[in-house]
């Protein structure tokens, strides 16, 4: 989501539009500073808490008429809800949604999502347009929570592939990760958290690591990463498995990889799908979510079922053995990110949803 909304930010046409942005303090907000906009920090939790929702959105109503907003978009089902909110008690003329992922977690219980789902319908009705994705998860908002077809429409996630296209030399990023650069590296980047499956990942890598040659890197943080580390010592992995954190170098990363592996549990559109097409990685994802609207099996990346650590740990042995064939659905699967998911077509999209909510450009 952190990349979309930097996207948006960044290629906006700022002769029509003059983005600012609000978010909790951290590297997201530090990161839209960045861009030369003026970003509000705001108290933001993921769980639903009356007292602290209510101080936030009393926080972007001010923002909102204080700086006459005239268009407020939301990103994250949270920040969806809240934000919505606070623009209906500001009067904030048009108001978007994009929705990222699910807004059910299957382990969650009936009344919760039904209650989520009440919400989410009338919080649609002061809503311009819901932006999904993909097209299975516009799918999933149609049927879960019963909203008009005609308010939810699916926009892609969009890259600028250039810094994926450039070769980076091998042997002096995967030393500075602690890898050796004379084995295959196959790796995962993701938030440490559930619904991206990244246990499923280090459980692939105990069976792979059965194989000489082979080494495996997880690159990202969260709240599992203890407990990832431990089952990984657990399943004899020991220097076999780097977790290096949080980087700021996953483009270089990339084009390192041998091969990316993508467990999720549950997803939207990941953009590290298409980074990884587009610096021409060979790509084993599970087939959840839109990872199969990007992700075309045997001929851009291979589609396993998710939770399964041995069809993960078999897709890998089959690239990792058909280095041609790697290589070939590497190069295809750039091609097909330089076609159909480009962030200027994004923006492009996105830019004409607001554009249309004041009667285009009088």
């Amino acid at each position: 989501m952190k990349n979309h909304v930097i996207s948006l930010i960044r290629h906006a046409d700022r002769t029509v539009f003059e983005p600012m942005a609000a978010c909790p303090p951290g590297e997201m907000a530090e990161e839209l500073a960045g861009l030369g906009i003026n970003v509000f920090t705001i108290p933001l939790i993921g769980e639903l808490s009356p007292a602290r929702d209510l101080k936030t959105i009393k926080s972007i109503m001010s923002l909102l008429k204080y700086n006459k907003i005239d268009i407020l978009h939301a990103h994250s089902s949270k920040a969806a809800l809240v934000g919505r909110v606070a623009a209906r008690l500001a009067g904030t003329p048009a108001v978007f949604f994009t929705a990222h992922n699910s807004v059910f977690y299957e382990e969650w219980p009936g009344w919760k999502k039904n209650v989520l789902a009440a919400i989410e319908r009338f919080l649609a009705g002061y809503t311009n347009k819901i932006i999904t994705v993909s097209g299975v998860l516009r799918k999933e908002l149609l049927e879960r929570e019963r909203i008009t077809p005609g308010k939810v429409i699916t926009i892609y996630n969009g890259i600028d592939p250039a810094p994926y296209t450039t070769a980076q030399p091998r042997n002096e990023v995967l030393k500075s990760l602690g890898l050796d650069p004379e084995k295959k590296v196959v790796g995962t980047v993701a938030r440490l958290a559930p619904q991206k499956g990244v246990l499923y990942f280090v459980k692939a890598a105990a069976i792979l690591c059965r194989e000489p040659g082979i080494n495996f890197l997880v690159v990202g943080d969260g709240p599992l990463r203890e407990e990832l580390e431990a089952e990984a010592a657990k399943l004899g992995l020991g220097e076999r498995i780097i977790f290096a954190g949080h980087r700021r170098d996953v483009d270089k990363i990339l084009t390192c990889l041998d091969v990316l592996v993508l467990p999720s549990v549950t997803e939207g559109l990941p953009l590290i799908i298409l980074e990884a097409m587009a610096a021409a990685c060979p790509v084993v994802a599970t087939s959840v979510g839109g990872v199969p609207e990007a992700v075309e099996d045997g001929k851009t990346g291979l589609l396993v079922p998710a939770m399964d650590e041995r069809a993960l740990a078999g897709a890998v042995k089959k690239l990792l053995a058909n280095p041609d064939a790697a290589r070939d659905m590497g190069l295809a699967g750039r091609r097909r990110v330089q076609g159909c998911f480009s962030v200027s077509e994004m923006v492009r999209k996105t830019e004409l949803l607001y554009l249309e909510a004041f009667g285009g450009m009088n």
